[in-house]
């Protein structure tokens, strides 16, 4: 978590909180150095990005937290490997009768945090930068 931070050069402005419990009340950007541990019974282990979706809303719901559940980031086992998260984004198409569409797209550490920025504000989608991943021939976007 703390490489993930500094990779990004994440800071109180850059609204980013790791979210590893249903039960906390979230409204501060998580900093370097974070001292605790993820959390090992996390609910979001080993779920798919809807299910992770569908935790984010339950927990906004449930505690208030002033987060964005739309627009995220997985840590997962590759995370650890080669430094790398699985960006998700989830839209409802409003016309399907609210259909729930999720995009995902594996990023590096370092591209992640501007291109989930550039996401919610509507400057780039997951579309276009799978394009750039393809082209990196690992399918990783990394910016």
């Amino acid at each position: 978590m703390n490489r993930f931070i500094e990779d990004n050069e994440v800071d109180a402005e850059g609204r980013f909180v790791f979210v590893d419990t249903l039960d906390d009340y979230y409204s501060e950007a998580s900093e370097a150095p974070m001292e605790v541990d993820s959390n090992p019974n996390s609910p979001f282990f080993h779920q798919t990005p809807q299910e992770c979706y569908e935790l984010l809303l339950k927990l906004r719901d449930d505690t208030e937290s002033e987060i964005i559940t739309h627009y995220f980031a997985i840590m997962d086992e590759r995370s650890t490997q080669d430094d790398t998260v699985l960006l998700v984004c989830a839209s409802v198409d409003l016309d399907a009768e609210n259909e729930l569409s999720i995009q995902t797209i594996r990023a590096s550490f370092q591209a992640s945090v501007f291109a989930l920025m550039l996401y919610e504000t509507g400057h780039s989608s997951v579309g276009e930068d799978e394009e750039r991943a393809e082209r990196a021939g690992d399918s990783v976007y990394r910016g």
